[in-house]
């Protein structure tokens, strides 16, 4: 028998190790290798708690496409800060360097993505560029602006 239909709470969050690019998170792939037999992409749903983070980074092999369900912080696109909020969706073209953190001191931030073409986080070419710029909440485009 097929299955079309997974829920969160089925699914394993993905074994995350506290590392220079990537702390204070957990993730679930819902739909992709490992869940759902998906073949044209990869669907997530990751968790950054008070303090989280994941540190610039880009992926050479698909686009990501990311809306955020609930949260406050900063994210970082293409040399450029966004303030992040309830009911933002990004789009980051492969090879586009980007990077989010939760500058909330007690909400955590709830995001959903989607990788087009990669069925697990391994297969986006991901590549570590370096840490979250110092001064980044300083340029930070605002609701408003963009």
């Amino acid at each position: 028998m097929e299955i079309y239909m997974v829920r969160y709470e089925d699914v394993k969050p993905l074994p995350l190790l506290q590392r220079e690019d990537f702390a204070h998170n957990a993730a679930r792939i819902l739909l992709g290798r490992g869940t759902l037999p998906a073949t044209s992409g990869c669907l997530f749903r990751a968790t950054f708690y008070p303090g989280g983070y994941h540190a610039e980074h880009l992926h050479t092999d698909c686009d990501e496409f990311l809306y955020i369900i609930s949260g406050h912080g900063l994210k970082g696109a293409g040399g450029k800060v966004y303030q992040l909020r309830p009911g933002c969706a990004y789009y980051l073209p492969k090879g586009v360097s980007h990077w989010m953190k939760n500058t909330h001191p007690t909400e955590n931030i709830e995001v959903v993505g989607f990788y087009p073409g990669a069925t697990h986080f391994d297969d986006t070419g991901y590549e570590f560029v370096g840490p979250i710029p110092a001064d980044a909440a300083v340029d930070a485009v605002g609701w408003n602006e963009v």
